[in-house]
């Protein structure tokens, strides 16, 4: 068998781990088909999920290995998100109160990047490495661009609150926002592909060839999907069941499920010194959620009839502009320390608590 992994690539503690995911993965499956409990489906599922995110974020590093840090981070928060994603799209197709969920996993997933994954990365890379420097311009670009979209997803909440029965208008202003927000991202993709690389990537780390890795995506892409769609339709009666409300399960549960590739990449890449690397990765994703995840949302609520509006509570628009700023400081800082990394993870999880009594 080792013989077998070696020659398609896979090292030993690959084989181990994907086996794991693969075992839980089938037990999802078997779980969902026998109509078991939905508590125990949905905690199943979601660890499932969690485990082909990994798999996808291995393959993407994979695939990326040889492309220069910017189009690594690119494509690590792009299939990073894709579990994120499937869910998002499901949930508002299955619409109800899956419709909360999947709003609040916008801003769940972002406070996630910016505050756990980011603040995680400082902390190793500072424990390990000392006082840390990275590029301020990058960084910097990213932070602004990160505040840009805050300020996007807070105006449809300052709209219905100043004008509560605002009806169709609140529509208008979503569908608006995220057109624009779908312009931006393309910029900002143009942007990051035209400038130079401020780091080098990382020589000699891949070991799968570009078939096996294109074929790993696709799979764990695939799985993922079926994975998603047991999960999303045990959101519901875990509702019922627990009392857990669905802005908790959008804005915490869903994010860590579906960012889970982000956090070993980064945190992974962190590790190793590259800390400039790690923090676009964080970025990337938070932006590309914010931005581009955001115009995908509303245009699924429009083609399934179950319309997302970018409406939301203004205690979690509160908190998305102070991560955010939080991580503004840091990125034009040039230079951080283990404890800025833990101040940041500290925050979370103070979020996380306030949400969960919300």
């Amino acid at each position: 068998m080792d013989r077998a992994a070696q020659q398609s690539g896979l090292n030993r503690s690959e084989v181990v781990q994907f086996s794991i995911i693969t075992a839980v993965s089938l037990l999802a499956f078997a779980l969902h088909q026998v109509q078991a409990s939905s508590v125990l489906v949905f905690a199943v599922s979601g660890i499932a999920v969690a485990g082909m995110a990994h798999i996808l974020g291995v393959a993407t590093e994979q695939a990326g290995e040889a492309a220069g840090p910017r189009i690594s981070a690119l494509l690590n928060a792009t299939f990073g998100n894709a579990a994120e994603l499937i869910i998002v799209v499901l949930a508002i197709r299955q619409g109800g109160e899956l419709i909360d969920v999947a709003r609040y996993s916008i801003i769940g997933s972002v406070l996630g990047n910016v505050l756990l994954i980011l603040g995680a990365s400082l902390l190793v890379s500072g424990l390990r490495h000392g006082r840390q420097s990275f590029s301020a311009v990058v960084n910097g670009v990213n932070a602004t661009m990160l505040l840009l979209a805050t300020v996007a997803l807070a105006l449809p909440t300052l709209f219905a609150f100043l004008i509560p029965r605002g009806g169709d208008g609140t529509v208008g202003v979503s569908h608006g926002v995220a057109i624009v927000m779908a312009v931006l991202y393309g910029a900002y993709l143009i942007h990051a592909f035209r400038s130079p690389e401020e780091s080098a990537a990382s020589e000699g780390n891949a070991h799968w060839s570009p078939r096996l890795s294109l074929i790993m995506l696709i799979l764990s892409a695939i799985v993922t999907g079926f994975l998603a769609e047991f999960l999303v339709s045990a959101i519901e009666p875990t509702i019922a069941s627990t009392g857990i409300s669905p802005v908790f399960i959008g804005l915490i549960i869903v994010p860590l499920v579906g960012n889970v590739a982000e956090h070993f990449a980064a945190v992974k890449i962190a590790a190793k010194g590259d800390l400039d690397f790690a923090m676009s990765i964080a970025f990337n994703s938070a932006l590309q959620v914010a931005l581009a995840v955001t115009a995908v949302a509303v245009l699924a609520g429009f083609l399934f009839g179950n319309e997302l509006t970018l409406s939301f509570g203004a205690f979690e628009v509160a908190v998305l502009v102070s991560a955010s700023l939080l991580a503004a400081f840091i990125a034009i800082n040039g230079h951080a320390t283990w404890l800025e990394g833990l101040e940041l993870i500290g925050v979370y999880v103070i979020a996380a608590l306030t949400f969960w009594y919300l």
